[in-house]
């Protein structure tokens, strides 16, 4: 073989050992090729797997390396006498001149320039891993290898072949401890959120029985008195209270705890009236622009947390543009496939409808954007924020069975995409809310009051006792029953959490014993219970802590007036506190 000896092939072998990239590949094999042959073009494609129907270029090395990119970065191999040629065989393709050939794509080659082609299959194991090919361009002409030269060729290839093998190898490993470690960082978030919704939730269970007692209290003590000294620094009181209340809310939306009043909603028509209040509230110069989708699935959902979701994302928006800029809304269906759910870890199968809330704002760094559904981060200057907007918003979308998610880049903008189940059926809406002068009752009317709170058992006694009911107080599902079977009463008022006899079987034993007694819910936390499910089975309705003293007997006097029948084909209401009715709630 002269100067294309064994013992050079040897060395171009050793060369190719320490190549960690294909680019060095590339540039060891040119100047190989260069110094033995004298060709000065070469060219790496891959198949990244038999069954795929293309060559994809991986590299080209030589004078027409920009036009060959532009041209031909992919290749189908069906259809294509040439491609399939070289793939099948086991040994080099020469075409003297691709101009005349009849196998080539002539097309290309006008393109190209193509003169003089040598193109070589890569296997390993047996395996179509791609072709190493050789050649001449243009002025260049036609230069046909003499046979030592094609053999060489060969020889190259095989050594190519085997780091090109391992080189794939080098790069699958690597994508894959690239997914583990984003997969375990993924997770750890998941779990931390996970942790801190029980926290928060737990912590919000106390607080709402606290409250209870002190919004109670502080009411019944200002409607108590005409100092107004007193009046003051009782209103302070009750002020202080409902900002509280307000921050349960947000703790129990956050861990995903809070009861939801579901209803089928049309997320066009939902989003339209709320972009006409979130027009007020951004600056003229933001732009808000809604692009709806056409024939959108219903989604099931709770209209005031969903509103609060978009509500929150809309000044998030607002926050990252202070000098002014875009804000878009898309809505569109999608289906979320096992593929998909694969490459991305945060997604689970399913038709959804996605809405996408995007801005021009400054965008997020990525170590940002793994902290921003963090419970009290926040961005923003001291005071300026809570950090729970994007918090109680990640929450409420978890719990409606959604996904949210965000992608930013720093300078560009933000963009969430906020995936809503499609609705599998219509949810019935029964009953509306009480309003008007506060009702009373009649010392004939029999209440059994259940918590196992001391205080807020105390201080609800007292409500009812002076709104005018006769009533009897318990603190667990077990003394209710034990209650039950001694004397008759017109309505149970029971926590969903209490110790004992759990209370779904307490209102089904209850139901049979006793089936014209009404039964009233009421809880702040609901771990464990599946509420939704509970008022659907059993028609009941939530009175959700904390509450006040007008909020509790407004709730007494509808359920005793008016109650599903316990068919469990209906939906239980959600009676949200609202703020202390002005005047007297009792005489």
């Amino acid at each position: 073989m002269g100067e294309l000896s064994t013992d050079r092939l040897l060395a171009f072998a050793k060369k190719l050992l320490p190549v960690t990239l294909f680019t060095e590949l590339l540039s060891l094999a040119r100047e190989e090729v260069e110094s033995a042959i004298g060709y000065r073009h070469i060219w790496f494609m891959v198949r990244d797997d038999e069954s795929h129907d293309e060559l994809r270029l991986i590299d080209f090395s030589g004078e027409h390396r920009d036009i060959v990119w532009r041209v031909a970065p992919v290749l189908k191999i069906s259809g294509d006498q040439f491609l399939q040629e070289v793939l099948q065989s086991d040994g080099p393709l020469v075409i003297p001149d691709a101009r005349l050939d009849p196998r080539t794509n002539k097309e290309i080659v006008e393109k190209l320039q193509n003169r003089t082609m040598i193109n070589i299959p890569l296997r390993v194991l047996d395996r179509s891993v791609g072709l190493f090919g050789v050649g001449t361009f243009g002025d260049e002409g036609c230069l046909v290898p003499e046979r030592p030269q094609l053999d060489y060729l060969v020889g190259m290839a095989s050594q190519i072949a085997i780091a090109a093998g391992r080189l794939r190898h080098l790069e699958e490993r690597q994508h894959a401890e690239r997914e583990r470690s984003d997969l375990e960082r993924r997770l750890l978030q998941l779990q931390k959120l996970e942790s801190l919704g029980m926290l928060a939730g737990g912590i919000a269970h106390d607080f709402n029985n606290l409250l209870t007692v002190i919004l109670s209290s502080a009411t019944m003590a200002e409607q108590a008195t005409r100092d107004e000294e007193q009046l003051t620094d009782i209103r302070a009181v009750i002020e202080a209270a409902v900002r509280g209340r307000e921050l349960t809310r947000k703790l129990l939306a956050m861990s995903r705890q809070q009861d939801l009043k579901m209803k089928p909603l049309d997320v066009n028509g939902q989003l339209t009236e709320l972009l006409n209040l979130v027009r007020r509230v951004l600056p003229a110069t933001i732009q808000i622009d809604l692009i709806p989708g056409t024939r959108l699935p219903l989604t099931e959902g709770d209209p005031t947390q969903i509103d609060q979701v978009f509500m929150n994302l809309c000044i998030n928006a607002r926050d990252a543009m202070p000098g002014g800029g875009r804000l878009t809304l898309e809505t569109e269906q999608v289906v979320v496939n096992g593929k998909y759910a694969q490459t991305h870890p945060w997604a689970k199968p399913g038709r959804y409808v996605l809405i996408t809330v995007t801005d021009t704002g400054v965008g997020m760094s990525r170590d940002l954007l793994e902290r921003i559904f963090d419970p009290f981060f926040t961005t923003k200057e001291l005071h300026a924020g809570t950090g729970l907007g994007l918090s109680m918003s990640y929450g409420i979308v978890r719990q409606h069975g959604g996904m949210l998610h965000c992608y930013s880049e720093p300078g560009v903008g933000t963009s969430f995409k906020v995936y809503l189940p499609a609705a599998q059926r219509l949810a019935v809406n029964v009953g509306t809310k009480l309003r008007g002068a506060v009702p009373r009752g009649t010392s004939g009317e029999r209440i059994l009051l259940a918590d196992d709170d001391p205080a807020v058992r105390s201080v609800a006694l007292r409500i009812l006792k002076e709104g005018g009911y006769h009533v009897t107080a318990v603190d667990s599902g077990d003394a209710v029953l034990e209650m039950v079977d001694r004397e008759t009463f017109a309505l149970l008022v029971t926590d969903v959490i209490m110790p004992g006899t759990p209370c779904a079987t307490v209102i089904e034993r209850l139901r049979q014993r006793h089936p014209d007694t009404r039964i009233l819910l009421s809880s702040g936390y609901t771990a464990g219970v599946n509420l939704v499910d509970l008022m659907r089975q059993t028609g009941l309705e939530l009175l959700r802590k904390p509450y006040d003293p007008d909020q509790l007997l407004f709730a007494v006097r509808r359920t005793l007036d008016h109650q599903l029948a316990p068919d469990g084909d209906g939906d239980g209401d959600v009676l949200d506190p609202i703020d202390p009715v002005q005047g007297s709630w009792k005489t």
